[in-house]
């Protein structure tokens, strides 16, 4: 199987892992060796300024911008390290890569860079962001055999799925934009070809 990143995985609508429930990763690597990815519509746990804040990280006599971003909700990013912080994101001009940084082509990136978390923290962010906490993992060959099971639909990324499609639509919008069909509609598709 070639390599499947940057894209995305549309959850099968038969999947039966309750952690992937209609959901739409954002796969940010994928070699022989794994994949690593971010559900996109995953738990809401709040704003990013009043997470931040609560979690002691914005320095003393900060104020986060009001913005958007700042105001956008924190989704679980899958089961793996949920402690751990990401941030999608549209490259400013003149952005210098952080390290690491996954490159997701068309001017987006995800990073998991401290320095990344720190600017976040700090109200320096890129204008928009969006922040997601832990991530899903998959081992050599692993989610190639999930995908030949059809529990995933590998899709290339659509910028317009990142920001601008809200998360409880996400995955329906992902099946439309990605293959002009609703999810159910691909399912009998499937199952009439078989």
């Amino acid at each position: 199987m070639s390599v499947l990143a940057p894209g995305l995985l549309l959850a099968a609508p038969r999947l039966g892992d309750p952690n992937f429930v209609k959901s739409v990763v954002l796969l940010g690597h994928h070699d022989e060796e794994g994949a690593l990815g971010w559900v996109l519509n995953g738990k809401a746990l709040g704003p990013v300024s009043r997470l931040l804040t609560d979690a002691d990280l914005v320095p003393p006599g900060t104020s986060l911008p009001e913005s958007t971003s700042y105001a956008g909700i924190v989704r679980v990013g899958g089961p793996v390290m949920p402690g751990s912080a990401w941030i999608l994101f549209e490259r400013p001009d003149g952005h210098t890569p952080w390290d690491p940084e996954h490159d997701l082509r068309d001017g987006h990136a995800v990073t998991g860079a401290r320095e990344a978390v720190e600017a976040l923290a700090r109200g320096t962010a890129p204008a928009r962001f969006r922040l997601i906490l832990g991530y899903a993992g998959w081992g050599a060959g692993q989610l190639e055999g999930e995908i030949r099971e059809g529990a995933w639909l590998p899709t290339q990324v659509d910028p317009t799925l990142l920001f601008d499609t809200p998360p409880d639509a996400l995955w329906d919008s992902a099946y439309q934009v990605s293959l002009g069909t609703t999810p159910m509609a691909f399912t009998s598709t499937v199952r009439g070809q078989a």
